[in-house]
């Protein structure tokens, strides 16, 4: 059924959405776009219960020859990783899309990624590593501490409050919740990260807020809006359903399935052609095959070798179609994990590195 949006209901001060025709309100919303979010769930909610959805005919392994290079049920923006399933030694996903839970080492022409990178590694002047004002590891919790400039402290509280009653109005669960403390913890790793890689022409500040805003979002809803946001879930409510689990805060951090396909490409290429990578990227790529908990000494040597390694994908044989494909330096990235192990590595050293304690931030 058709949904519209009221911005005169005597029922709502904001922008109602209201079934077509009728005035009965299904939600009060402060902007449009939120509105618009509501009946897109609504409509979405409403296809999957008329439409039955069987897994694709070319739901197949990530390796297969026509498989496209780096795609993988892992790496899918449909693949939920909270529901997970055991078949037999594996672990399977929930796929949003198939309604089915799926290997994240296998691929369905249905795939769609997060979108390209639009950040890029930070040039050397704003690399800041350290801080005057605040001593190292200050962000790895949520009980406050953190010195920032009163406009900004001031603005965090704005956004900690603004948030808490909408929760409270809408009759949100606790775990919806934020501190001040929290969004202090996330702005000052936000403002750390811009010292390794952000969108050009965008400032530190800019870049702190919009982490914010991400962890905001991850709060009300229960879920990110980029699945490689992992980085601040330790600053959530205990409650809160992407808080991590007592095994996830075990010492080390469990590689993703799409890393996992990359490593065992990489292996499988060596082999084929007996080229790229050395023998401690060998056991690199074994560690994360074997789903091996890598430590955070291990997660900075991966992003010291991407950051070393990042000019070899400019060289020829890197892409798929270039001769000489695959090159020896696509074959060592492929080991350590690939782009998912650029990602993983970036979002695990974000929160608590001391190149990500940024220096003055206001």
């Amino acid at each position: 059924m058709p949904y519209s949006i009221l911005t005169d209901s005597p029922d709502c001060e904001g922008y109602a959405v209201v079934k077509t025709g009728t005035t009965r309100v299904l939600g009060c919303h402060r902007t449009r776009r939120e509105a618009a979010r509501q009946i897109a769930a609504i409509e979405a909610n409403e296809a999957e219960e008329n439409n039955y959805r069987a897994l694709p005919d070319n739901y197949r392994p990530a390796l297969s020859p026509d498989v496209p290079e780096g795609r993988a049920c892992g790496n899918c923006i449909h693949y939920d990783e909270t529901m997970i399933q055991q078949d037999g030694e594996n672990l399977k996903a929930y796929c949003r899309l198939w309604d089915a839970y799926v290997d994240g080492a296998f691929y369905c022409n249905r795939w769609a990624g997060a979108g390209e990178r639009a950040d890029a590694p930070a040039p050397p002047e704003d690399q800041i590593e350290g801080s005057s004002k605040n001593e190292p590891g200050s962000a790895a919790g949520k009980t406050g501490g953190i010195e920032v400039s009163a406009e900004t402290e001031k603005a965090l509280q704005t956004k900690a409050t603004t948030h808490n009653e909408q929760m409270k109005e809408r009759g949100r669960p606790e775990w919806t919740r934020v501190t001040l403390g929290a969004l202090k913890a996330v702005y000052r790793r936000g403002a750390g990260a811009y010292s390794t890689s952000h969108r050009p022409g965008i400032g530190r500040q800019q870049w702190a807020m919009a982490r914010v805003n991400a962890f905001l979002y991850l709060a009300r809803t229960g879920r990110p809006q980029n699945a490689a946001y992992v980085g601040d879930n330790d600053l959530l409510d205990k409650d809160h359903p992407r808080y991590p689990k007592p095994e996830e805060r075990q010492e080390g951090y469990v590689p993703t399935d799409a890393m996992v396909a990359e490593a065992r490409r990489g292996l499988e290429w060596r082999a084929a052609f007996g080229r790229g990578g050395t023998e401690v990227g060998v056991a690199r790529a074994r560690d994360i095959v074997n789903r091996r908990r890598l430590s955070r000494t291990t997660i900075a040597r991966m992003a010291s070798f991407f950051a070393r390694h990042a000019v070899d994908k400019r060289a020829q044989g890197f892409r798929p179609g270039e001769p000489g494909y695959p090159s020896a330096g696509r074959i060592a990235w492929a080991l350590w994990g690939g782009d998912p192990g650029v990602t993983f590595s970036r979002s695990i050293l974000a929160n608590g590195r001391s190149l990500q304690d940024d220096t003055d931030i206001r």
